[in-house]
């Protein structure tokens, strides 16, 4: 199978805040969690649909650190879980900042892999 991805993807559960811009990216979000992440997207566990092509923004909480990065999402897929009254989604991240995509490398990178010295 051919892999369309241009980032590595690592297996990493982390907290998340989703908000959509018709709540104006605003109030308390819909909680749900990363089952992978790299520094183009992630794919997100939650309990609710959203429809491909949705723009959402994502409070990630980076697991056994302090730190969080908000970031601004495509969905580009969906898939209900079976058995479940849960959706994975798979989000393209959009318009990353320098600080956005440092953070998202030394969180990935830093307990997994030793931060590499180039990135594609």
């Amino acid at each position: 199978m051919f892999e369309r991805r241009k980032r590595h993807r690592f297996i990493d559960q982390n907290e998340v805040l989703v908000r959509t811009s018709v709540d104006k990216y605003q109030g308390p979000g819909i909680a749900a969690h990363t089952y992978d992440l790299s520094t183009g997207g992630a794919r997100i566990i939650t309990s609710k649909s959203y429809a491909v092509g949705t723009v959402i923004r994502v409070r990630l909480n980076l697991a056994e650190t302090d730190q969080f990065v908000n970031l601004d999402g495509e969905v580009k897929w969906l898939k209900p879980r079976e058995n479940e009254d849960l959706y994975e989604i798979g989000v393209e991240f959009q318009r990353l900042t320098s600080q956005a995509v440092l953070t998202l490398i030394r969180h990935l990178y830093g307990r997994h892999e030793g931060i590499p010295t180039t990135v594609a």
